[in-house]
């Protein structure tokens, strides 16, 4: 007889698919409950609109054309500044535990940054730089810059005496420390700070674009409320949930190919 969790039975399909069949549950019945109460005038629908009038939207939005510059607007924006945040982050923070002093000094000063309130710093970048995409890159880099220092920077901090101790009496440079020591430990630290860091770009290319930008789907967004579409609102809303998840789906894949021997077995049956 065939193990009851082998892959063809309804035990193997359960344990292998079940999180997945749960997800489509949860959100198959979130819709559904959302529409009966949207239909029954439960709810307003300037609050909660039915979920087929948010579909209609965003089968007319991607049929027309109207989203696709928006969206690529955004995403130019999230990857060019994700890209500046994590080249810079990365290099002050090898630089930081390289050099104690520089540590002492930077890292007050980014943490004090890092506590403006970014919708207020966001339209004194407009200023200065304008509605091109230079001002969108500036902020979504300072939105994400600090999730990914501080997790490199707890990355590369060396923990382990032994391994330090051995190294040492080789012999070993900085340079080699930091290749064969600091590096490798910092990895799953450092994809950590990533997971984090794209996500907030994400969040600092709207919020740049709520404050002033020419495009966007930021700035789409508001022009949806300003004709109280609120199916287009929720549209969009869908739209930057989607490419979030993306995100994150892409970062996994990386993290995989590169961190494949830092992979978590915590939940694997020994």
């Amino acid at each position: 007889m065939a193990p009851t969790n082998a892959p063809g039975t309804v035990r193997g399909v359960w344990l292998r698919y079940g999180d997945q069949l749960i997800l489509a549950l949860v959100i198959i019945g979130s819709l559904v409950m959302a529409q009966i109460a949207a239909t029954n005038g439960w709810v307003s629908q300037f609050i909660l609109p039915k979920p087929t009038d948010v579909w209609a939207s965003l089968v007319d939005g991607f049929t027309s054309g109207v989203y696709w510059p928006h969206i690529s607007s955004t995403l130019l924006g999230t990857g060019l500044g994700f890209a500046f945040a994590a080249v810079g982050a990365m290099a002050l923070a090898a630089l930081m535990v390289t050099m104690e002093r520089v540590e002492n000094v930077v890292l007050p000063l980014v943490v004090g940054f890092q506590s403006l309130p970014k919708i207020a710093v966001a339209p004194i970048v407009i200023l200065w730089l304008g509605f091109d995409l230079s001002g969108k890159v500036v902020i979504v880099g300072f939105v994400c810059f600090f999730p990914i220092l501080l997790n490199t920077l707890a990355g590369l901090k060396i923990r382990d005496r032994e391994q330090l101790e051995l190294l040492q009496s080789l012999g070993a440079t900085k340079l080699q420390m930091f290749r064969y020591l600091r590096l490798p430990g910092a990895v799953p630290y450092l994809f950590a700070g990533f997971h984090v860091g794209i996500i907030f770009a994400l969040l600092g290319a709207v919020v740049a674009e709520f404050v002033g930008s020419r495009d966007g789907l930021g700035r789409f967004l508001l022009s949806q409320r300003a004709a109280f579409n609120v199916g287009g609102v929720y549209a969009v809303l869908v739209i930057l949930m989607v490419m979030g998840l993306v995100f994150r789906w892409i970062m996994l894949l990386i993290e995989r190919r590169f961190a494949f021997w830092a992979e978590d077995v915590s939940h694997r049956n020994v």
